[in-house]
């Protein structure tokens, strides 16, 4: 086996890193061609809302 030179949260930091790019890749075509085909793919993922109902806590 190869010794590896590189300690090992490096190697982990490289690789986490290689993971985002992929998907960064991935998700990014969905959307590159749905916006050239004209689908909006984004508009189907539904808005974040952090309002909070305080008739619970009356």
């Amino acid at each position: 086996m190869k010794q590896n030179d590189k300690p090992y949260w490096k190697e982990s930091v490289e690789c986490f890193l290689f993971i985002f790019i992929i998907m960064l890749l991935f998700i990014g075509t969905f959307i590159v061609s749905g916006q050239l085909t004209g689908t909006d793919w984004v508009s189907y993922f539904g808005g974040v809302s952090w309002d909070i109902n305080t008739d619970i806590l009356k």
